[in-house]
């Protein structure tokens, strides 16, 4: 009992410093696109990818992933410059809280 509810305090401490990276405007460009600059940004499985990329083509927008705010930045950083060299310099993200 007394791990469970340790764990879950250490939950709530961390929660402040956990983010989702969002893709924005996605309806902007092609699905190939947006695939292309996941694929190289993330190196997620083609299945994660695809359905990642046709939510956030559909909807306008889509959670990438939730994790550390470091771990984001970083990927963050590695997203922008595949967005620049895969021809899609408008593919937006940003930061939410988790």
């Amino acid at each position: 009992m007394k791990t469970f509810e340790a764990s879950i305090a250490e939950a709530e401490v961390q929660r402040p410093t956990m983010k989702t990276l969002v893709i924005h405007n996605a309806e902007d460009v092609s699905f190939q696109q947006v695939w292309a600059v996941l694929g190289q940004a993330f190196h997620f499985p083609i299945q994660i990818t695809r359905q990642i990329a046709l939510q956030a083509h559909r909807d306008g927008t889509a959670d990438v992933f939730t994790a550390s705010r470091e771990v984001i930045e970083a990927k963050r950083s590695v997203c922008d410059r595949a967005a620049e060299t895969a021809g899609c310099p408008q593919l937006m993200f940003s930061m939410r809280d988790a």
